[in-house]
């Protein structure tokens, strides 16, 4: 006789485990490893880091050329601020005078631009079209001017200005070196006619912006100028000086 009764009884289930709970905490600490490796090189040292960034470069590149880096101290004349000069909405009016005077210098203008008093006097009362010889007494003004610039302690500079007209002389191949021409030739003037302290020169060629006023009258007669530009700054005094 067969017994079925062993054959048919129903399998009892399993009690649960708890074996996900292994691949969650693996997860967790993976993202607890990750979150710290994140915090430590958001604060990391930057010379420790520097240190270790360039041993890697020497091991991985030795043939790299090193530089050297020496620390320079600063002259103690360049730590000093400059010394104002003159007030320059007096030197404007001042300016505005003297240029007033003289008809030879008739539509020149004087601006207050920023740190600066700007005399901008147009080419064509000082000079023949495209070169640097001066017109029949184009000198004396300038002389006249220089008597004044001599007694102010601000520091000058010359810039040339000229059109985007191309040169069709041989003596000068560019607008860069006619402009600057001409503005060694005005401070050459000034130099002889009493004005003895440094003097900056530059040239811009027709890169230069025109003057504020000039500007708002949208006039073209300035592009091709001479400024003589006076700065905030005190010129340093000789030995000899006066003033």
């Amino acid at each position: 006789m067969i017994d079925f009764s062993t054959h048919n009884q129903i399998p009892r289930a399993e009690p649960p485990t708890a074996s996900w709970m292994i691949t969650f905490a693996d997860l967790l600490s993976l993202l607890l490893t990750f979150f710290v490796l994140l915090f430590s090189m958001s604060t990391v040292h930057f010379e420790s880091w520097k240190s270790v960034v360039a041993t890697m470069t020497d091991e991985f590149n030795p043939n790299r050329p090193k530089i050297d880096i020496t620390r320079h101290e600063l002259p103690d004349h360049l730590k000093k601020t400059p010394a104002a000069g003159l007030n320059l909405n007096y030197l404007k009016v001042l300016f505005e005078r003297a240029i007033a005077d003289q008809a030879a210098l008739d539509g020149s203008v004087v601006t207050l631009d920023g740190g600066t008093v700007i005399i901008s006097v147009p080419a064509e009362l000082l000079f023949l079209p495209k070169q640097t010889q001066l017109i029949t007494g184009a000198s004396k003004p300038l002389q006249q001017l220089a008597g004044t610039l001599v007694q102010i302690e601000n520091k000058l500079k010359i810039a040339g200005h000229t059109n985007s007209a191309p040169i069709r002389t041989r003596k000068y191949r560019s607008n860069w070196e006619l402009s600057i021409a001409r503005a060694r030739i005005v401070a050459g003037i000034l130099t002889e006619s009493g004005y003895k302290h440094p003097i900056t020169v530059l040239g811009y060629a027709d890169t230069g912006v025109l003057p504020v006023r000039a500007r708002r009258e949208k006039t073209s007669d300035l592009m091709e100028r001479i400024d003589i530009v006076i700065i905030t700054d005190r010129r340093e005094k000789g030995p000899y000086d006066v003033f």
